[in-house]
């Protein structure tokens, strides 16, 4: 009886060996594209489906990782305002704003605001009021602002422009790394020429019901001389006077 017990035993135990050894072929057989497809795909389709909730997701870990520390770390002295222009740009009513180193354009905000006064009868609707779509998934209406890509005073490079709301939360940033790359590019060209514009495009986004005022900044690299002759960085900032909204009801 004990010599049947041990064949039944080792029966089990080779059983347990070929199971362990059919896993371990299966993974090897799968590429590490198809292991990251089974975690990715999923993934990517939540994504899709929840844009604007991954949007304000992304600007939040990107404000406390990137664009504050940058803004922390300027000094007080380097802190300036963008002058405002007296360029005329079409109508002056408040959705399109010029500063003398950035253009802020609502455009898209007064498109919804003229929507909901039309539902409304004709009365500005009360942002606090309005129903967010789809459920959960916020409502967001992109908005842009065009900075110039070099110091207005210094001419240094932009390192990043960016744009908050009244609660210093981040609407939106850009850094225009492509845009800078390719007119170094160009300028290393003989035969070609850099972007004249100097100019990039910055879109945002403002959330209806949340955000009443805009505030635009832009980050320029600098240096200056130190003790020991050696460059050291110092950055300037700039910013626009705060911007509210169009269109809104007055609590």
């Amino acid at each position: 009886d004990d010599e049947e017990d041990d064949e039944e035993d080792d029966d089990q135990g080779d059983d347990e060996n070929e199971s362990s050894e059919e896993v371990i072929s299966e993974k090897e057989e799968m590429t590490l594209a198809e292991r990251c497809d089974k975690f990715m795909i999923p993934w990517i389709g939540c994504i899709q489906e929840h844009r604007n909730i991954y949007s304000l997701i992304s600007n939040d870990f990107y404000q406390k990782d990137y664009v504050d520390p940058l803004e922390d770390a300027v000094l007080e002295s380097n802190r300036q305002q963008f002058s405002k222009s007296d360029a005329e740009i079409g109508e002056n009513d408040g959705y399109v704003l010029k500063f003398d180193g950035v253009e802020v354009d609502l455009g898209n905000w007064r498109e919804h605001v003229e929507a909901d006064a039309d539902e409304d009868g004709g009365d500005v609707v009360d942002e606090e009021q309005t129903p967010t779509p789809n459920g959960d998934e916020p409502q967001l209406i992109n908005a842009y602002a065009k900075f110039q890509l070099t110091d207005p005073k210094s001419g240094g490079p932009i390192e990043v422009a960016y744009i908050k709301d009244q609660k210093g939360r981040l609407l939106g940033f850009d850094s225009f790394s492509k845009q800078k790359s390719t007119d170094n590019e160009n300028s290393n060209d003989e035969d070609e020429r850099p972007d004249e514009s100097d100019e990039g495009e910055c879109t945002f986004h403002l959330v209806p019901g949340e955000t009443t005022i805009v505030t635009a900044y832009a980050i320029y690299r600098g240096q200056r001389e130190g003790d020991d002759g050696e460059s050291i960085r110092e950055d300037n900032l700039y910013y626009t006077s705060e911007i509210p909204l169009p269109g809104q009801s007055k609590n």
